[in-house]
């Protein structure tokens, strides 16, 4: 009877441990996920915190058709200007931008867009978006 009582509690030490480690095997890779997660979101708050710009244009001088907008990039990063979106008064419109980068928008330049609207007399929006979310409106009249 004493050998069987040691067998059985061997079986049972070793199940446990067979259980114990395909408990940690899964408790580590979900561990490692969240930690990615983390990491990633991080890295995505730090990119937002040093990505800005602003419309620097006089709102009592403002063309129209084109309507010229200057934006300067007042963050720490080069932000491209491959997928901007523009706005006014809430509708997409065309425009151009003239810069000399090829796509890249560094730190303290201005670019200029050329936005193909004909706009009537009045108090107008624009909102400018960027590929990554960041956006800014300003209001002016024509």
């Amino acid at each position: 009877m004493g050998l069987s009582t040691s067998a059985t509690h061997i079986i049972f030490f070793i199940a446990s441990v067979v259980i114990a480690g395909g408990f940690i095997g899964v408790a580590a890779s979900v561990i490692i996920n969240i930690s990615n997660g983390i990491q990633d979101r991080g890295d995505m708050i730090g990119k937002q915190l040093s990505e800005d710009f602003s419309i620097i244009n006089d709102p009592e001088r403002m063309s129209n058709d084109p309507l010229i907008l200057y934006l300067k990039n007042t963050g720490k990063v080069p932000l491209s200007t491959a997928h901007i979106t523009v706005l006014v008064d809430g509708i997409s419109a065309d425009f151009t931008v003239s810069d000399g980068s090829n796509g890249t928008w560094m730190p303290g330049e201005v670019i200029v867009l050329q936005v193909h609207v004909n706009l009537s007399s009045g108090t107008h929006v624009v909102k400018v978006i960027l590929e990554d979310g960041l956006a800014k409106s300003f209001t002016f009249e024509v």
